[in-house]
């Protein structure tokens, strides 16, 4: 009959042992340069997505929140919108364009419309605005019977400059370029048009004209 064969475990020789923990040693020190390596690589992914993210920002699209009433019923208070910044580095604000906008001397950015233009001459008579002379027709963006507060004598728009108003015609409704607190917008103090309402989502909606 044969016997049967059994394993036995052999304690390493001197040399042996020395051997095995000089691999151990091998293994450890790659084990900590890979995750150096790993650390960095993450820290490097990371810090591009922010640079990615604070590029598309500045000068793609940024959400907004919409604080105030002026631009009812176009825009309400609390939701967000969709701001779009790349049609401006090759073009400038078209009338009837929502648009945001810095007034000088003011900290923070307004939402507005724009509704003169460089060169033209902007007045409001018997609750109308009129563009050199003549009545404008806001039936895309407002009431049906909406009309806008008190007269304003005409005002010409520089160069450089647009007219800006709310949609919330009522008095005390909007600061705007009707104030002269505010004037005329320069170009480079607009910085992006305003696209459609994104939140709440119930609500999503295109606001822009074309």
């Amino acid at each position: 009959m044969r016997p049967d064969y059994i394993k036995t475990a052999v304690a390493p020789s001197g040399d042996e042992l020395r051997r095995l923990i000089k691999a151990a040693d091998r293994l450890h020190l790659r084990d900590k340069g890979y995750r150096r390596a790993s650390n960095r690589a993450f820290v490097l992914s990371l810090a591009l997505i922010v640079i990615i993210a604070a590029a598309l920002k500045m000068f793609v699209a940024e959400p907004t929140l919409v604080d105030g009433g002026s631009m009812t019923p176009t825009l309400r208070d609390g939701e967000r919108i969709l701001v779009e910044k790349i049609t401006y580095l090759f073009s400038t604000p078209r009338r009837g364009d929502i648009v945001i906008c810095h007034y000088p001397g003011y900290f923070q950015y307004c939402v507005k419309r724009v509704i003169g233009l460089p060169g033209e001459t902007v007045s409001i008579q018997d609750g109308y605005v009129h563009i050199n002379g003549r009545p404008l027709d806001e039936g895309e963006y407002m009431n049906q019977n909406q009309t806008t507060y008190g007269d304003m004598p005409s005002v010409t728009v520089p160069n450089g400059h647009v007219f800006v108003m709310g949609d919330n015609r009522a008095k005390n409704g909007s600061l705007d370029s009707r104030h002269k607190k505010v004037g005329t917008i320069p170009l480079e103090r607009v910085s992006g048009r305003v696209e459609s309402v994104i939140w709440p989502f119930p609500e999503a909606r295109s606001v822009a004209l074309d």
